[in-house]
């Protein structure tokens, strides 16, 4: 691979940070105390992990954590990792971070190439661990978890296969995807007997989770179901847009558990909207069956959301249970929060010196 510049290894200067981070996400100042920063945290992120980055970015900064010192880094693909981390320690050594949140596999690659050279932990949050069918990839996936201060693994099912693969649990958290409820808020009660649209045509909007190009068998099974008009989401929307379109929904349907489809489910259960999923990782911890909507095998997958669709008064209580749970326990401002603490017991000298 020729030497690469820093713009095309996405090693950022300040302003080219400012300009990848999501208008919503604040600069990374303390709010409250301008001249207090608790801790310098060094993101590393990868595209596939786009939708964790930016809530990170925002409820850190909001906790006086400073992400700009040295600035975010994006590895788009594990070809560039070792030179993108020498470049980083480079960086780091000018402006040391006192932790490194490496978001995927990718990052976590990369920021361990750094921190070799810098002598800085490394928490590497962790998306589908123990999913690689390579076995080379698996190795190293597991070689990156069991030599990182701290991984956060998305599940418990997730943290189990880790410690199935060698990794120590005490250096394991579970921390789950997370939602702005502020820009999916709940719609409310519906009349029982009509839809989320108001309409009483007997036609039942369902959302489909699914990712870019995927899932088309799906919609063309529901467009055969009497009264079922499938609609497939795009998680790229603006919020205010895939907000609108998920409180149109009666409920929403998905099998695989990616992020991009996690964030569908977790954006419609902050609506309101019922799910109706495939019983497997990540899904069996968002999804509380029968309370917050239905886990259920492939195969049971149509029957499941027939039956829901017959009994409004059960997708009205799944809904309003749905609701409840994400401000429970997938909130950004609660799973920020755990985050917060996780990142303090791996830097507790750093802590300790801005109190």
């Amino acid at each position: 691979m020729p030497a690469a510049s820093a713009e095309h290894l996405n090693i950022s200067t300040s302003a080219g940070a400012a300009e990848r981070r999501p208008s919503h996400a604040p600069r990374a100042t303390p709010r409250d105390h301008p001249e207090v920063t608790i801790m310098r945290i060094a993101l590393v992120s990868t595209p596939s992990l786009h939708h964790t980055s930016a809530w990170v970015t925002s409820e850190l900064a909001q906790r006086r954590h400073d992400l700009d010192s040295p600035p975010p880094v994006v590895v788009e693909d594990v070809g560039e990792a070792a030179v993108v981390g020498h470049r980083m320690a480079d960086l780091w050594r000018v402006t040391a971070p006192d932790v490194v949140l490496a978001l995927g596999w990718e990052a976590g690659l990369a920021a361990q190439v750094a921190a070799r050279e810098v002598r800085t932990p490394v928490v590497l949050r962790v998306a589908r661990a123990g999913y690689a069918t390579e076995s080379d990839r698996l190795r190293i996936e597991v070689a990156l978890a069991r030599s990182s201060a701290l991984v956060l693994a998305r599940s418990v099912g997730e943290a189990d296969r880790l410690v199935e693969c060698g990794v120590r649990r005490s250096a394991l958290r579970v921390l789950p995807d997370a939602v702005d409820r502020r820009h999916f808020p709940d719609g409310g009660l519906t009349s029982l007997g009509t839809t989320r649209t108001g309409h009483r045509s007997g036609t039942h909007r369902v959302a489909v989770a699914a990712r870019q190009g995927s899932a088309d068998d799906l919609v063309q099974l529901l467009s055969a179901m009497p009264g079922c008009d499938p609609l497939r989401l795009a998680i790229d929307l603006p919020d205010a847009e895939l907000a609108n379109q998920l409180r149109s929904a009666d409920a929403i349907v998905v099998r695989d558990d990616s992020e991009d489809e996690v964030a569908l489910v977790l954006r419609a259960m902050s609506c309101g909207v019922p799910t109706v999923a495939v019983d497997r990782g990540v899904l069996s911890d968002v999804v509380a069956d029968g309370v917050t909507g239905l886990l259920v095998r492939p195969t049971e997958l149509t029957d499941a959301l027939r039956s829901l669709l017959a009994d409004p008064m059960r997708r009205e209580s799944l809904g309003l249970a749905a609701a409840d749970r994400v401000v429970a326990r997938f909130d950004t401002s609660v799973v920020g929060a755990a985050l917060d603490r996780a990142l303090r017991e791996i830097a507790p000298v750093a802590v300790a010196a801005a109190s």
